[in-house]
């Protein structure tokens, strides 16, 4: 008698851990169909705001061609001042930091 209890006890504790099992699993699949909703809805707004973007740089990109066509002496000038600018700020760069040894020579 007590050997029929204890297996009808591990039949009904075999059916709450299968039950519990199911339940695990329709959570994980809820919880992972809502996951890839949002991943899916954040992907489009990535593509949305990439696409922004590249219409701006691109309307941009036009717009300074648009001012070079329109201004080629002033933009050769500007490009040559940033130039020049550029090169003596990287050679104060250097040369603040190069160690300053004196060297005597023997000869």
């Amino acid at each position: 008698m007590a050997d029929n209890t204890l297996q009808a006890q591990l039949r009904e504790l075999q059916a709450q851990v299968t039950a519990l099992t199911e339940s695990l699993a329709q959570q994980g699949d809820v919880a992972a169909g809502r996951l890839r909703q949002r991943a899916t809805a954040a992907m489009r707004g990535a593509s949305r705001t990439a696409e922004d973007v590249v219409d701006y740089a691109r309307s941009e990109a036009e717009s300074v061609a648009g001012a070079v066509r329109e201004h080629p002496a002033a933009t050769s000038t500007a490009l040559l001042t940033a130039g020049l600018i550029g090169g003596l700020v990287g050679y104060l760069i250097g040369a603040s930091q190069a160690p300053h040894h004196q060297h005597r020579r023997w000869y």
